[in-house]
């Protein structure tokens, strides 16, 4: 594949950096609480592209270092005077000191990585993170039935989705005790439907989740100054939409088998056919 096409492909299906920003936001309040216990914390990115998220964290006070692969992108980032280089992520990550990072985040990442990368990328974290520091990843939900059978490989550089249990048994492998699973980009409007149908179950389940933890230790206080938003889970997962069709599949059923029972009686007074 060329670089060529790469650069076209990114320029008609990648997201715009302002909807990039607006759908980071969601992250910002496991990162804001390390702020006042940290100074000058770092935050690195695996897969930094153009620089959107690096920039928001620099403006709420990080240090923050990236790196990426697609040097187009990393011209973006550059010309937002972002510390960005061009290389391998896992290389990278090998070069930074032990518990020297506050926060590390790959974004739409990992599913263009063998599980052997993978595996190390969480190692890695576990090495790099400060005590009581935060890891932050996100991917395509392969609970959607539209994206895990057709978006995903719009990308030819996707290797394969990554179901979210696994993802949690990765954080757990390497001593995560604390994290959550944050599906994003579902339709809103299904939150309150009840009468969900076949296209709601293929199309409407989040499209995207990510997993924040992160690890033990840390100052006295950070620990719990990020405890609220963690163990929990947010989004519609493809289990409770089953569960809300299968309801409303059994209602119309019984809805059937009623009128079968006792079918509606035809008036006195209606005429009878000759």
């Amino acid at each position: 594949m060329t670089d060529d096409f790469y650069v076209f492909f990114e320029s008609l299906n990648y997201s715009s950096e302002e909807q990039v920003r607006g759908d980071r936001m969601i992250y910002m309040p496991y990162v804001r609480p390390i702020l006042p216990f940290v100074e000058l914390p770092l935050a690195i990115d695996y897969g930094c592209g153009r620089g959107e998220w690096l920039e928001m964290l620099r403006d709420f006070g990080f240090r923050v270092k990236g790196v990426d692969l697609d040097q187009g992108m990393l011209k973006l980032a550059q010309q937002k005077g972002l510390d960005v280089e061009h290389g391998d992520g896992s290389a990278y990550l090998q070069t930074i000191p032990d518990k020297s990072v506050s926060v590390l985040t790959a974004f739409h990442v990992l599913e263009h990585l063998p599980f052997e990368k993978i595996l190390d990328f969480f190692l890695q974290s576990k090495r790099v993170l400060i005590p009581g520091g935060v890891l932050i990843v996100e991917t395509p939900n392969p609970e959607n039935l539209h994206v895990v059978t057709s978006n995903f490989f719009l990308d030819p550089t996707h290797i394969r989705p990554i179901p979210i249990l696994q993802m949690v048994s990765l954080a757990r492998y390497c001593c995560y005790e604390k994290y959550s699973v944050i599906r994003t980009k579902e339709h809103k409007d299904l939150y309150n439907k009840d009468d969900v149908t076949f296209r709601d179950l293929f199309y409407g389940v989040s499209k995207d989740y990510g997993l924040v933890a992160q690890k033990p230790g840390g100052p006295e206080g950070l620990i719990e100054a990020i405890d609220h938003p963690l163990r929990y889970e947010t989004g519609i997962s493809i289990d409770e939409m089953i569960k809300r069709l299968d309801l409303r599949l059994e209602t119309l059923s019984n809805k059937v088998l009623k009128l079968e029972a006792f079918p509606e009686q035809k008036p006195a007074n209606e005429p009878q056919p000759e």
